[in-house]
């Protein structure tokens, strides 16, 4: 049917185009056009929540390697794995298999980030504290209990200070904060040449806390060190 006619029935070229894709694209849409616009679809949703393709591919229990053809279109992820990646990212699986989205998905799909992100970041917050804050419950309370029996530890109380700044060491390692990464390692140098000098105070030991002074430097040009990682692997 020509243009002309297809104007005077109240089609155009564009609508004719949108019905298609939309509508009956299962019917019309070659599977590699499909696989291009699958790819896309996931490539700009991994980057947009900051996941690389390894860590994708550990969410979904599939190898980097197929996240990595997914996204270079050369191969589909089956039915059940585009469920799955639809609702980690917080879409439907249609929104996965469409080359256009009306605004109110995208922005359904960026609240869900920011949800995500926000309850996420309050979660390890909460373990933090939790963690410290039993930590220094338990220095109390051991020495609430050589006050009783007539021999208090205040020793106990410094012993408290290496293992917190320990412990926000252990957590930054599993969260990956660079910054408070240099901040935690310091506090240990120097919470642990306190307890040093504590323990050995008979002898006047305080000048050893000026070993923290290069051991801080030392930290910091550790923590200028860059590790690149494969190109395959960086969230872009």
């Amino acid at each position: 049917m020509p243009y002309s006619t297809l104007g005077r029935v109240g089609f155009s070229a564009k609508k004719l185009r949108f019905i298609v894709r939309n509508y009956l694209g299962g019917a019309f849409m070659e599977r590699e056009g499909l696989s291009y616009i699958i790819a896309k679809n996931i490539t700009e949703l991994r980057r947009a929540h900051g996941l690389t393709q390894a860590a994708l591919a550990e969410k979904l229990d599939y190898s980097d390697k197929s996240v990595s053809k997914w996204e270079r279109a050369e191969g589909l992820p089956d039915i059940i794995c585009l469920k799955r990646i639809a609702d980690l990212f917080g879409v439907t699986v249609d929104y996965l298999l469409r080359e256009e989205h009306y605004p109110e998905e995208v922005s359904a799909a960026g609240l869900t980030l920011v949800e995500k992100k926000k309850s996420y970041a309050t979660n390890k917050l909460a373990v933090v504290l939790i963690s410290v804050v039993g930590i220094w419950l338990l220095a109390a309370a051991t020495y609430f209990i050589t006050l009783l029996c007539g021999c208090p530890l205040p020793l106990i109380f410094v012993i408290a200070l290496p293992v917190t700044a320990l412990l926000c060491v252990i957590f930054n390692s599993l969260w990956g904060y660079e910054k408070l990464g240099f901040v935690a390692v310091t506090a240990v140098v120097w919470s642990s040449l306190l307890l040093v000098c504590y323990i050995l105070r008979k002898y006047d030991p305080w000048l050893l806390m000026l070993l923290g002074i290069p051991a801080t430097v030392v930290v910091w040009l550790a923590s200028r060190v860059k590790v690149k990682l494969p190109d395959d692997c960086d969230a872009e």
